[in-house]
Formats: structure tokens, sequence, C-alpha cells
């Protein structure tokens, strides 16, 4: 795990979070002022998200991004996307978070199929919807 020093237009600097595996952050200070939303509909998730980022939780590296800093946090019904920025490498203050996205979670999400689907049962013929071969 790497966190890289990057420097803000104030004088003090902050550490951008970059892994390329999953990352145990510890319970941290965070101030709902440190948060910047890409979109503005996330709003009302966003005391979720912070409470999650107080316990303590695993950032998990969301792999479509490819930029090493672009991490899952999963609360209790929300997947947040986030780039974070810690004051220090002891990770126990965020001075920033950068949500990106926030999905419904399906973390735990079981599909029940009543009958099981079998090959044999189903006849492209038989189904009205099919179009004709060409």
């Amino acid at each position: 795990m790497a966190i890289t020093k990057k420097r803000n237009q104030q004088t003090e600097s902050r550490l951008l979070l970059e892994s390329d595996a999953p990352v145990e952050l510890p319970p941290a200070e965070v101030d709902e002022r440190a948060v910047v939303l890409q979109f503005e509909n996330v709003r009302p998730f966003i005391p979720e998200l912070l409470e999650t980022l107080r316990a303590g939780t695993t950032a998990e590296l969301v792999p479509v991004m490819r930029d090493g800093s672009t991490f899952a946090l999963h609360t209790q019904t929300r997947t947040f996307w986030v780039k974070l920025w810690h004051a220090s490498s002891e990770m126990n203050r965020v001075e920033r978070v950068q949500v990106l996205s926030c999905l419904p979670s399906t973390r735990g999400l079981q599909v029940l199929i009543d009958e099981p689907f079998a090959d044999d049962k189903f006849d492209e013929d038989d189904d009205p919807d099919m179009p004709e071969p060409a």
C-alpha cells in the first residue's frame, strides 16, 4: 500500500490513499465538510458513509478505474466509490473524501429460483417471442 503526498492550494499537504489490494482503514476522524461530491443526489447518503469511516472499514480497490486510488467502501445499505486523502500515514484522520459514485448495496443478496431451469424443458420452437431464423 502506498500513500502519495499531494499538495493542495493551502500550505498543508494531504496523503492520497493508493493500493493494488484491499486496505484496512482504522477508525478515523472525518468532518462532514471534508466530503466533496461528484453528484449532488448522493448527499442524503453521506451520514452513512461518515459513520462507516469513523468506525473503520475495508477499502476495496475498484479495478475498472485502473488508477489505484479509487476504492469501494461498503456501508450498511450503499456502496460508495471514493478517493481518500489522509492527514498522516496512520490514517486516523481523513482530510478529504471525494465521492465519485454511490449505488445501492447488493452484498449478501441471494437470488432464489422456485423451480430450477432444465435444458430439456425448453424448446425454442415453443417460445412465441423467439424470432424465426433467417
